[in-house]
This record gives C-alpha cells, sequence and structure tokens, in this order.
C-alpha cells in the first residue's frame, strides 16, 4: 500500500490509480467537491491565506477533471516538521503528475480540529536542548482533557510572549555553550531574526483564531501557503465533514458488512495496535455532545436500521442515536465526526483522492483501512509515507556534538557507549558505598541503645557520605553521564518547526526538502540539510566532519 521508497514509483501509482477511476466518477463527486472549495475559501480567508495560488488552486478543485491528492492530521501546537513535510511531498508530487499527465492537480490538507486535546502534540512542542531533562525544551499550553480541539481557548498574548523568551533564552543559552566548547564566540543575530520573523506568524495567527486548533492551524497554514508560497488547501474537517453525507450513509447502510471487515483486521493485528479490540462493533462516528466532547457508539439492530448506544466520555451523558435513513442525524452532520478507520472510506470516496501522504503514527490505521476497503470494494488511493530523519547542523545539535567530543574525545558512538559504561560503573560503585552506609544507618536506628549515642552515630555516616559523594565527584559524573545520555536524544529527536525556523529560516526549509525530493527522491533514507553553521566547521573545531550529526 505504501511501499513506495521512491518519488518517480509513486507517481506512476497515482497516474495509473487516477487514469483507471476516472470512468467511475460522476457528478456527485463534482458537487462534492465544489462544496469543498467552499468551506475551503472560508477557511483561509479567515486565516488571511487566501493567495493568488490559493485562489486558482480553488478554481482548480471545481474542473472535472481535476487530479486531487490529499494528507490530513491534527493542527498541532508548532508541528514537528513530519506535519509539514507532508504539504512538500504533495507539492512536489503535483508538480510531477502535472506535467505527465496535462491535468490540473490539487493539493488538499485536511485539519482534524474536532480530534482530542488528549494527544500530546495537539498541545506540546519539543526544541532539542541536551541541559534538559529528557533532552527538551518544552513549550506547553494547559488544554482541558476529553475536549475536541476547536473547543478550547487559544494561547493567551502572556502565554505567546512567554514561550517567545524561552526561545530567545534556549537561543543565547545555545550560542553560549557552543562557544565556551568550541573558543569560537557565535553570532546570535541571524538565529534572533530567523525567530522574529517566525513569531510575526505566531502572533499574527493568534490574533485571528477564535480557539486553540484555529491557532495551530493558521501557523500551518501561513507557513505553507504565504511563506512557502504553496497551492496547498486547507480546511477544517468540522466544517467539510457535512458535505459527505452520501459517504457516512454509505457506511452506516452497509454497517455489518463493514463490521465483519474490521472484526477481521482485529484479529489479525491483535499485537500490533491500531484499531480497538472492539471496534468492530462500534458506529464509525463520533457523536459530538453539547459540553464539548464526544461519545463512542455502539451499533444494534433497529427495525428501520442502526441504533447506536454510547455515553459522552466527558459528562457521561447517555445518548441513543437513531441512524435510520429517515433519521434527524442527516439532517445535521455537524454533530457527527469520522472515526480513525472510516475517515480514509469517506473522503477517498467521496472526493475520488488519488494519493494520500500519511504519517508513520497512522500507518498502522491505514494498513487496516485499506483491508476493510477491499473487504467492502471501495477503491482505496496510493498511499506515501515520508518521514525521513534531517540531519543537520542546528544549534543543539552543534552543542550535542561538540559536547560528545568534549567527554568521550570523539564522535564515534562507540566511544559514548564506552564513556557511558564507564560512567555507570563508577556511579554504581558511589552508590554501592552509599547504600552500604545508608543500610548501617538503618541499623543504627532500629538498635537499642542511648539516644544521644545514635544520633551522634547516624551523624558521622551521613557525614561519610556526603565524603564520597564530594571526593568521588559524584555530582560532575552524574552529569557527565546525563549530558551523554541526552546527546543521543538531540540527535535523535524530531523537534518541532521552531528548530528548522530558527536554524534555517522557514524559506530554506521547503527548498531543501524540495530539492532532496527532485534530485534523490528517496522516500526513506534520512535526508542531509545544510544550516549557516556548515561554513563554521573548521572554525569550531570540527573541519572535515561532514554529512550532518548522527545518532
Amino acid at each position: 500500500m505504501y511501499d513506495y521508497s521512491h518519488l518517480a514509483d509513486l507517481a506512476d501509482a497515482c497516474r495509473e490509480f487516477y487514469e483507471s477511476s476516472l470512468d467511475q466518477r460522476n457528478g456527485k463527486t463534482l458537487d462534492t467537491r465544489r462544496n469543498l472549495a467552499n468551506w475551503i475559501h472560508k477557511f483561509h480567508r479567515e486565516c488571511g491565506t487566501l493567495t493568488p495560488e490559493v485562489e486558482q488552486a480553488i478554481e482548480k478543485l471545481r474542473e472535472d477533471n481535476c487530479l486531487l491528492l490529499m494528507t490530513a492530521h491534527q493542527p498541532n501546537l508548532f508541528a514537528y516538521s513530519g506535519v509539514l513535510r507532508k504539504a512538500t511531498l504533495n507539492h512536489v508530487l503535483a508538480k510531477t503528475l502535472s506535467e505527465r499527465l496535462s491535468v490540473p492537480v490539487v493539493n488538499f490538507f485536511g485539519l482534524a480540529d474536532q480530534d482530542f486535546t488528549d494527544d500530546r502534540w495537539v498541545k506540546s512542542a519539543l526544541l532539542p536542548d541536551i541541559e534538559r531533562r529528557n533532552a527538551a525544551l518544552e513549550l506547553r499550553i494547559q488544554l482541558p482533557e476529553r475536549i475536541m480541539l476547536n473547543k478550547t481557548p487559544k494561547p493567551s498574548a502572556m502565554m505567546l510572549n512567554n514561550w517567545k523568551q524561552d526561545i530567545q533564552n534556549w537561543i543565547h543559552r545555545k550560542t553560549k555553550s557552543i562557544a565556551q566548547l568550541s573558543g569560537v564566540q557565535m553570532d546570535e543575530s541571524e538565529y534572533f531574526d530567523n525567530l522574529r520573523t517566525f513569531w510575526s506568524i505566531a502572533t499574527d495567527s493568534n490574533e485571528k483564531a477564535e480557539n486553540c486548533a484555529d491557532f495551530n492551524a493558521f501557523v500551518i497554514s501561513q507557513i505553507i501557503n504565504d511563506t512557502w508560497e504553496y497551492d496547498t488547501l486547507f480546511c477544517r474537517f468540522s466544517e467539510c465533514q457535512q458535505i459527505f453525507k452520501r459517504e457516512f450513509s454509505l457506511l452506516i447502510d452497509r454497517f455489518w458488512e463493514y463490521s465483519e471487515a474490521v472484526r477481521e483486521v482485529e484479529k489479525s493485528t491483535i499485537e500490533d495496535g491500531g484499531v480497538h479490540s472492539d471496534e468492530h462493533l462500534t458506529i464509525p462516528v463520533w457523536y459530538h455532545c453539547g459540553c464539548g466532547s464526544k461519545a463512542r457508539l455502539t451499533a444494534a439492530h433497529a427495525e428501520q436500521g442502526i441504533m447506536g448506544h454510547g455515553d459522552c466520555l466527558l459528562c457521561g451523558k447517555q445518548y441513543e442515536i437513531d441512524f435510520s435513513p429517515k433519521s434527524g442525524v442527516w439532517s445535521d452532520l455537524t454533530r457527527i465526526s469520522a472515526r480513525a478507520l472510516a475517515m480514509p472510506l469517506v473522503f477517498f470516496r467521496g472526493l475520488a483522492v488519488s494519493c494520500y501522504v500519511g504519517g508513520a503514527g497512522g500507518r498502522q490505521y491505514l494498513h487496516q483501512t485499506k483491508y476493510v476497503a477491499d473487504q467492502m470494494r471501495i477503491a482505496f488511493a496510493p498511499v506515501a509515507i515520508w518521514r525521513p530523519h534531517d540531519r543537520y547542523f542546528g544549534l543543539s545539535q552543534l552543542e550535542a556534538l561538540l559536547t560528545l567530543r568534549k567527554l568521550t574525545g570523539g564522535f564515534d558512538q562507540s566511544q559514548r557507549r564506552a564513556a557511558q559504561a564507564g560512567l555507570r560503573d563508577r556511579l554504581a560503585a558511589i552508590h554501592a558505598r552509599i547504600d552500604e552506609l545508608e543500610t548501617r544507618k538503618k541499623k543504627i536506628t532500629d538498635s537499642i541503645g542511648e539516644r544521644t549515642e545514635k544520633i551522634s552515630q547516624i551523624r558521622d555516616l551521613a557525614k561519610q557520605q556526603d565524603t564520597t559523594r564530594r571526593e568521588k565527584d559524584f555530582a560532575v559524573l552524574a552529569r557527565q553521564l546525563g549530558l551523554l545520555e541526552n546527546s543521543e536524544r538531540v540527535l535523535t529527536m524530531y523537534p518541532c518547526i521552531i528548530d528548522y525556523a530558527v536554524n534555517f529560516g522557514l524559506r530554506d526549509v521547503s527548498e531543501q526538502w524540495e530539492a532532496s525530493l527532485k534530485t534523490i527522491g528517496d522516500l526513506r533514507s534520512d535526508a542531509t540539510l545544510r544550516s549557516a553553521l556548515d561554513q563554521q566547521l573548521s572554525l569550531l573545531g570540527l573541519a572535515g566532519f561532514d554529512g550532518g550529526p548522527q545518532a
């Protein structure tokens, strides 16, 4: 399904799928696309990204022979690279297909703004930082649990300012540390200029947003549509879902067929994650509660069709929803949204999608959905995943490498592992001595004797523990071990887009991603990016070290 290792193979699969599905289209598909175009126009007008390129793409979407590429994601807080590079892959793929087929090609990016706030990445963004716990500076917004993201407030002006100050301090600490480790004075001005450019997007998005989902989505759209000048079309799932009555009805009408296919998926992938063990009993849509949360509905036979029974996951309100053809639920589709397994079935069929760019986190769901689609004889578009690890010299990555060299004498990972093992052995010996003294303290506490004498003996043993820590450099060794462990975490982390914005400038990011796709085309291998720091490697004592940091 997504065994495409090269852009050319993916383009071939998309072209073949598009050509084979042309005779299956009808006027309803075009009507659905035109309705989608209206909701897309609304989003871009509100976001401030109704650029000429976007307006032209909206008109292409209204054309009968348009080839549609799709991706989707939750609107994450300062999304990590994997979210934004989906748009880059579709952008390059669209140009390739347009040249081959001489037909209009459009990229659609669906925003899952009704997903729960429980997902970490809709409210948390990470910047690599070797000095912090788990090697990350975390930017975080507090959100209530089990609430849809579009029902939660956007960040306050104070929160935005605090985040900005945290990032500014991070830049200053990283440049200062690199200077201390290398002996070369670092110029901070370019990094602060890059941050100012990015932060103007954040502040403008926040001014225009009505809720947290929109803030996150507007940041993504402004980067992709304004800075990168892509013609990617964005739309909220909460708005466009109501155009898919026909597709939702199909799933409900054929629910027991759908249920059997899902049951088979559950049995075959029980140890691999994905759907719940009782997903086959679940109506393929969420029902939205007035409290801002959702209810998961269990299906039951009814005289006129299917009934769904379930409780709101937040307030506990009980629902009994009639999904029969003449039910009122079909007159107000704003109260339902597709579950993860059903989303591709609804959107692929309703829009005649010719390719879907997925993410690594949804790999299992896509496998399972493909099986269900095949069993129900629903056409399933080619799916690609492009999530390489970007190797580059950013401030934190360079600091991690210089720290590694300082503590081990080089950059080789075998040196790091040997140094870590040595430090763990030394720390274990210190811990053993401290534990031995602690055991003696406990024995004295539990023994029979004069209280004053016992206190004196315990204090003496405590002093021996302190002396052991001090003379054996316990704190220094522990910090060195923590830095070595964090150096690996920094070099393997998938950071949020702010790390790219600060180290490259946003425009340069997309240009390098595009160049990698156009010149190499490999969708599986790591990508090597060039930052401003590459020009200073010899000054920083890294002459001859090429190819970016490796873990």
